[in-house]
């Protein structure tokens, strides 16, 4: 600052009086006139700077009393004159100037300057120096206390507010506004009221529904009460507070909130815990270490019928059956390796009966040296449950429709039995039976008369075996049955011919008089396989040749069967194939008028050339399609190329011609099948009188009623109806009389003897005669001789084929055949 200097005598006289001030005062005073020379100090002066006493003179300079603590490195590192000419220029300047100085030995001055005035003029500055070295120590103290007690405030995990008498916020720590979701915003005023901290709670509705306005005017009027309050509220979030409330002697008031969430849901799982101990179904003991029962639950007593005080201090193991399998030594093994068991006992009741239970016990050990403390017993009487498996076990192994055991029991039973046996040498027998004819029984009369048949003869197979023996039934009509520890093959064929007799007896099944027989196969262990596969599998093979031998018969397995059912599956399996790769071919043998010798018609005949093998013959291939239900679809086939050559000879020029085609039972059971032959003449244009269907007596007899149905069908659709091969089957002649046949066929097993067998000959008469007793055209086939035909002629048989006038040919040549014949060549 520039300021006018004081003249020289006021200066002179307002320092004098200055000196004398001075001289007394507890501060160090100095001034400085307006050449920076010293000119008024005191004692403390010297004394607060640490200056030698010898230097501080008057008209001292200010750059040589300040050079002495620079030269010490009070003012910082670096060179001394560097800070003398910095302090210097800053004091020229005259200023106003506090600041506090830190001394080496600890000590702190509060330097305060100001430029001195003599009426108006600059004279110089004066300074004070004061120790302020305990004031600053008691501040420090005062400020560290502050701090140590902002931190405790801050440590505590609860919420504290502090508001003053005026209900203004003094203080609020962080987990304040962390547990009340206080927003930053609410702190920014200077001291936010206890009004403005009710209102924010209120509008978002922490105290419930209502009125802003309202609630925070109730909540004012108790908090002026100025009384200490408890109480505990929850959030709207779910979060449970308790709080509480003290008023201080100035009238503010503290309050505390704490987080109490996880104590009240403590308290809730504690009492649903002991709601559950209370209600749950399931038994509960509550042991010691010793596994004395110091707690149980209603459950528990019911199940065990004693009262909880009859049940507390009884070790646990008393409620044990006594033959359960474990030991105690092994339960505590457990629980020492596991800390847990469980698993199905027996437990007692107090009668004495046991009941079974699934048991699963758990340590419980001291939360503070991890040692086993109690045990918990949670135990539920299973004895429904165990019904229901016993149930299901039965289920799984019975066949539902008649009571024996299942494929799964008697894999079961061999699985145990056939190592019994191998080890004691015995012989076990396996029957593998099947029932003959019923699948046409179950095909025509329902299933409800086929299952009827099946349980009674579950119940005779039953009858005829010993208590040792086993039958089972594994699906459809086959059943088997096994014989243990039998001494000789003749104690199987036994059991076989009981069975054979058991089933020969009709069966009345719902109104129905029901006849089946048996096809048994039998094999025996050791002799035809080391295991339950092997046995079954020969006594199945067995039981094939048993039908091949014509049925109701049993026989044993033999080695070389199997390699006749390996042909048989191999013939089965190229069946399966040879439609669709065209391997079937169809070849006419004719058919002529008896006294004429003109053809009448044609014989449709199945051929199969077979890529590899050749020529399979019908006799090889045919039963096979029968059983697997080929059949079908070959004759489908066979139906349609039939009529579609015959319609294209006669488009050719041939004179129209019957055409006689075989029909397998299977094929008549079709509930379709009428439909079936009016779309093949449809689609061949053949007309319905030129087509005749061949049928064998043993198939229409197999359910004759409704074989009547289906063969008038046909006949009122115009179609020819022959039985063929008769006399080799049974018939009955009334129903033969029912039947809207056209020609009876005599089976060439009578004519090839005609000639020498008199009972032969007999049977072929009397068919011609029966046959035309009923109004029916008669055809003999296998014709080979003169003499054959001869015989047929004089007796009145109408029609003939045979190799006498031709063997089978294939289409061509049976046309050029056929037109060659009309034509009288």
């Amino acid at each position: 600052m520039t300021q006018t200097p004081a003249s020289p005598d006021a200066l002179r006289l307002h320092l004098a009086y200055l000196q004398a001030v001075v001289a007394s005062m507890a501060q160090g005073i100095s001034v400085f006139d307006q050449h920076l020379r010293l000119r008024v100090w005191n004692a403390r002066f010297i004394e607060v700077l640490d200056l030698p006493p010898e230097i501080v003179v008057e008209g001292v300079e200010f750059a040589d009393l300040i050079r002495i603590p620079a030269e010490r490195g009070e003012y910082g590192p670096g060179n001394p004159e560097d800070y003398i000419r910095d302090i210097c220029a800053l004091a020229r300047q005259f200023l106003p100037h506090r600041f506090e100085r830190a001394r080496p030995a600890g000590r702190t001055h509060l330097v305060q300057g100001e430029p001195l005035l003599l009426d108006g003029q600059l004279a110089g500055f004066i300074t004070t120096y004061t120790d302020i070295s305990e004031q600053k120590a008691a501040t420090a103290a005062l400020q560290a206390q502050h701090e140590l007690l902002e931190t405790v405030i801050e440590s505590v995990p609860c919420g504290i507010t502090m508001f003053d008498k005026d209900f203004r916020l003094q203080l609020a720590n962080s987990r304040f506004r962390q547990l009340l979701d206080v927003p930053d915003e609410f702190f920014t005023s200077p001291a936010p009221s206890l009004g403005d901290f009710y209102q924010l709670n209120a509008q978002r509705g922490e105290y419930g529904p209502g009125e802003p306005e309202l609630i925070v005017s109730r909540l004012l009027a108790r908090a002026q009460q100025h009384q200490a309050h408890h109480f505990e509220r929850t959030r709207p979030n779910g979060q449970t507070l308790d709080v509480r409330g003290r008023p201080m002697a100035d009238g503010g008031l503290v309050t505390i909130y704490t987080d109490i969430s996880d104590r009240v849901a403590s308290a809730e799982k504690e009492k649903l815990a002991q709601v559950v101990f209370e209600h749950t179904p399931a038994g509960i003991f509550v042991t010691d270490e010793r596994l004395a029962i110091l707690s149980s639950n209603p459950s528990a007593s019911r199940m065990t019928g004693l009262t909880p005080e009859q049940i507390i201090a009884c070790p646990a193991f008393d409620f044990i059956d006594r033959s359960t399998s474990w030991q105690q030594h092994e339960l505590h093994t457990a629980l020492s390796l596991h800390h847990s068991w469980r698993g199905e006992i027996r437990l007692r009741r107090a009668d004495g009966e046991t009941f079974p239970a699934s048991l699963r016990i758990k340590q419980v050990e001291d939360q503070l040296n991890g040692v086993p403390q109690r045990y918990i017993w949670i135990f539920a009487d299973i004895t429904e449950r165990k019904e229901h498996e016993a149930r299901m076990q039965h289920i799984a192994q019975h066949d539902p429709l008649t009571g024996l055991p299942n494929r799964l029991a008697l894999l079961t039973r061999l699985s145990h039995l056939l190592p019994e046996a191998r080890r004691h040498d015995w012989r076990v027998g396996v029957m593998f039976i099947d029932l003959d004819r019923f699948k046409t029984i179950n095909d025509t009369l329902g299933h409800q008369v086929g299952d009827l048949l099946l349980r009674e003869v579950a119940t005779r197979l039953s009858a005829v075996i010993r208590e040792t023996d086993f039958v089972a039934r594994l699906g459809g009509d086959e059943f088997v049955i096994i014989l243990p520890g039998i001494s000789s093959p003749a104690d199987a064929a036994l059991v076989a011919s009981k069975v054979i007799n058991s089933l020969a007896p009709p069966i009345q099944a719902d109104g129905n008089e029901l006849h089946t027989s048996p096809s048994i196969g039998i094999s025996l262990f050791p002799d035809d396989g080391s295991d339950s596969h092997d046995i079954l599998k020969n006594a199945d093979t067995a039981m094939y040749h048993a039908k091949s031998a014509g049925r109701n018969n049993y026989q044993f397995f033999a080695p070389n069967m199997n390699q006749v059912a390996l042909e048989r599956m191999n013939i089965e399996r190229k069946l399966r194939r040879a439609v669709s790769n065209q391997e079937f071919a169809l070849q006419f043998q004719p058919q002529f008028d008896t006294a004429s010798a003109m053809p009448t018609g044609v014989e449709a005949l199945l051929r199969w050339h077979h890529p590899v093998d050749g020529v399979i013959a019908p006799d090889r291939f045919i039963p096979i399609a029968e059983e697997t239900g080929l059949i079908v679809e070959i004759g489908d086939w066979v139906l349609h190329t039939a009529c579609r050559e015959v319609k294209r000879w006669i488009d050719q020029g041939l004179a129209p011609l019957r055409i006689a085609i075989n029909v397998s039972a299977r094929q008549l059971r079709r509930r379709d099948f009428c439909e079936i032959v009016a779309g093949v003449l449809a689609e061949s244009g053949l007309p319905p009188e030129l087509l005749e269907l061949e049928i064998t007596e043993s198939s229409v007899m197999e359910n004759p009623e409704d074989a009547t149905l289906i063969l008038a069908r046909l006949g009122r659709m115009g179609i020819n109806l022959a039985i063929d091969d008769f006399g080799t089957g049974y018939s009955s002649l009334a129903y033969l009389k029912l039947f809207p046949i056209d020609r009876l066929k005599i089976d060439r097993s009578f004519v090839r003897d005609i000639e020498y067998d008199l009972n032969d000959r007999a049977i072929a008469f009397g068919t011609i005669a029966l046959a035309h007793s009923l109004g029916l055209k008669v055809i003999a086939e296998g014709v080979e001789t003169d003499d054959q035909l001869e015989l047929l002629r004089s007796n009145d048989c109408d029609e003939v084929q045979g190799f006498l006038f031709s063997k089978p040919l294939d289409g061509p040549a049976a046309f050029a055949f056929l037109h060659a014949r009309q034509q009288g060549g």
